[in-house]
């Protein structure tokens, strides 16, 4: 190939990369910045976020003592909080949608799209679309509230698409916390062992000063060892399930509700709001090993009724530090 003709090619590709970044640059240039803008400056100060889709799904997240809830009822998983906040806030624009796909965009979000609303202090500060992944699923369609420029954004150096973290399922937003409490906040935990009453009790926590008492009045201790009593409450200060136990067949459960819990646990704070949890044993899974011998509960894992509605799977890992006997808090002599 001659020199010359190499020359030519080059100037005709440098020239139409120049073309289509001009024409790019005009073209967002014409667009008012507010219509482009997505990115929540200071998700700090947000202390409520509502989401709803086409088929009128919502969810409210609220900020509330320092904590997220779903709905107003249950903590809120701080990963998936964190995530979406870190969303709101790195977002941005990374293409405008080309105006020979923009009709077919506006089509799709019309009818398939979450509506986002950010809130401070009661405040709406901003309302964003979210739409489905561009083909590539490098970016996200999304609009904000008053425009009908829809936009391809993205977070900078985040491969993939953005949708997925704004979902609606109440279930998937709630944390797998069951106990979540300062040490202070704890008023009075409540233990009851089915297997041997005799060492059911509860133990009251007020103004640093502790008491404990038998739940069927056969034990009793003139001198209850402190340290013990607050190792014991300091367990209840962080406590998850292992995962909810959603496909749990209705069989089962009427099964372990027609039956005796194993333990029963309450936890009451300051403001005398009590979370319950009843513990029953579940029975092992299958034994591929045959020269072993099958134990006749699962000793790993139980099943748990939180607050008498919710099904959760829990481990002994975990609830063995919550199941302690009146006889633990009496001194060595």
């Amino acid at each position: 190939m001659k020199k010359n003709n190499l020359y030519l090619i080059l100037a005709v590709v440098i020239l139409g990369v120049f073309a289509i970044v001009l024409i790019t640059k005009q073209n967002s240039s014409s667009i008012k910045p507010e219509l482009r803008d997505f990115a929540v400056q200071d998700t700090a100060a947000v202390d409520k976020i509502f989401m709803v889709d086409k088929a009128n799904n919502q969810v409210v997240l609220t900020r509330e003592d320092g904590r997220w809830v779903v709905n107003g009822k249950y903590t809120v998983r701080r990963d998936a909080i964190n995530l979406l906040l870190k969303t709101l806030h790195r977002v941005r624009v990374k293409a405008p949608v080309p105006n020979t796909a923009k009709d077919n965009v506006l089509t799709m979000m019309a009818t398939r799209n979450t509506k986002v609303e950010v809130y401070n202090k009661k405040k709406l500060i901003k309302t964003l679309y979210v739409g489905g992944p561009t083909q590539d699923q490098m970016g996200t369609f999304m609009m904000l509230e008053g425009s009908s420029v829809p936009f391809v954004v993205s977070i900078p150096g985040f491969v993939g698409y953005l949708s997925t973290r704004f979902f609606i399922l109440e279930r998937e937003w709630r944390s797998p916390m069951i106990f979540l409490y300062n040490f202070d906040d704890i008023a009075e935990i409540k233990s009851v062992n089915n297997t041997d009453p005799d060492q059911s009790f509860r133990i009251k926590h007020r103004n640093e000063k502790f008491s404990i008492e038998s739940l069927n009045g056969k034990l009793s201790t003139r001198v209850m060892d402190t340290l013990a009593v607050k190792f014991f409450i300091s367990n209840y200060e962080r406590v998850a399930s292992e995962f909810f136990a959603d496909g749990l067949e209705q069989s089962i459960k009427d099964s372990l509700d027609a039956a005796t819990p194993f333990r029963v646990l309450s936890v009451t704070d300051q403001q005398g709001k009590t979370t319950s949890v009843e513990a029953y044993r579940r029975k092992p899974g299958e034994q591929t090993d045959p020269e072993l011998a099958v134990p006749e509960w699962d000793n790993e894992r139980m099943y748990a009724k939180i607050n008498d509605s919710d099904w959760v799977v829990i481990q002994y890992f975990v609830f063995d530090l919550l199941f302690r006997d009146f006889n633990f808090f009496i001194p060595v002599e």
